[in-house]
């Protein structure tokens, strides 16, 4: 799977919104409220997830991805740091094995391979919002629920997160992916784990680490300084957003 194919995949931490409010306590939308059928505790924490999102101006984490395939002889580890500033700026910074990094800024994604001097750079145009969903810090997750069937575990100890697992609905859809895990803070609403398990068994799985939310973040970190000596490949993309 290819650098940006795994980046993208953070759309499956954040496109499962509802459009109806759900059973509020102190004003707020309560998954542990009691008396709550498993289908209301569902609706009552993926709003309180959009609530929590669109308060977020600024996200900083450290993580760790892990990739498991028969390709690899043992998992693949992978470490870094993210960052978002809304409404459109992301970074993501591979610090192992390979240095990379991605940014995304108005309507421009640039990818540069820092070991091999490389770069890539598209224009995602009106695709760019989507994309910054796909990202993580989105609040648009209707797309999920019309492609997958969500489970929600509630987890006796309240300090631990609540789990997402995700099943295709589709048979067109199960050739892609075979299942997806969230779990989600308990106190932040927000992701700090993925799991992505392909058609071919591959498996790909993110944790967040050290969560920072409205912190701020400089607007010189959205600003890549690649050296005149690294070649930059523009790459066309169609009206679908997909790569030429």
């Amino acid at each position: 799977m290819s650098l940006c194919r795994v980046t993208l995949l953070i759309a499956c931490v954040w496109v499962f919104l509802p459009s109806t409010p759900a059973v509020a306590q102190e004003g707020l939308p309560d998954p542990r409220m009691e008396g709550l059928g498993p289908a209301q505790r569902l609706e009552a924490l993926l709003d309180r997830v959009r609530i929590e999102q669109g308060k977020v101006e600024s996200l900083q984490a450290d993580f760790v991805q892990l990739k498991e395939s028969s390709m690899l002889l043992e998992p693949l580890e992978s470490r870094g740091e993210i960052a978002f500033s809304a409404p459109d700026k992301v970074r993501w910074e591979y610090e192992i094995p390979n240095p990379i990094s991605i940014l995304i800024v108005d309507a421009e994604m640039t990818t540069w391979y820092r070991d091999i001097e490389q770069a890539e750079r598209i224009s995602v145009g009106r695709q760019s919002q989507r994309v910054i969903q796909y990202l993580g810090v989105g609040s648009s997750m209707d797309d999920l629920l019309d492609y997958f069937i969500l489970t929600l575990t509630v987890p006796l100890d309240e300090s631990d997160p609540y789990v997402f697992e995700l099943a295709p609905r589709f048979d067109k859809v199960a050739k892609r992916v075979q299942g997806m895990t969230i779990w989600v803070d308990p106190e932040l609403f927000l992701p700090l784990r993925l799991r992505y398990l392909e058609s071919d068994g591959d498996v790909t799985d993110i944790r967040f680490d050290r969560l920072r939310v409205n912190e701020g973040v400089p607007d010189e970190h959205f600003e890549l300084e690649i050296p005149a000596t690294v070649e930059i490949r523009i790459v066309e993309a169609d009206r679908a957003g997909r790569v030429q």
